[in-house]
């Protein structure tokens, strides 16, 4: 059995200027694409949600791994133009560290947050070295 060690959620974004046709073909076209990335990066159990004016996606990556998130987002950045945004959050399962990146106009941003240990416990586990 596969063992998954990060979730993805992506949050596509698509600008008002966009005639109810465009933003189906957009949508469509981003799908695919997003697909095509995610199962490069190893990507199982992927999952597309529109919703008005965005499209989200989530699946789980076998790997928390920043190259790899670097990678996604290098992928995605040349299919969005000035009529789409995009958030990415990768989440470790173990809750101990969260990398958030944003797409727009050419420009990927990058943010990570390390959470503490609940308590006690938790700070034994990553001392030991198991995460």
């Amino acid at each position: 059995m596969a063992q998954h060690t990060c979730e993805i959620f992506v949050h596509i974004v698509y600008s008002p200027e966009l005639s109810y046709y465009e933003l189906m073909d957009r949508e469509e076209a981003l799908k695919t694409l997003v697909d095509s990335i995610l199962f490069e990066a190893g990507g199982e159990y992927i999952h597309f949600e529109p919703s008005g004016d965005t499209l989200r996606a989530q699946c789980s990556l076998p790997a928390f791994a920043e190259d790899v998130f670097h990678s996604v987002c290098d992928k995605l950045l040349p299919g969005l133009d000035e009529h789409l945004e995009a958030k990415l959050l990768f989440v470790s399962k173990n809750l101990e560290s969260l990398f958030l990146y944003t797409i727009s106009r050419g420009k990927v941003q990058e943010a990570c947050i390390d959470l503490p240990p609940a308590g006690p416990l938790g700070h034994l586990l990553r001392l030991n070295g198991n995460k």
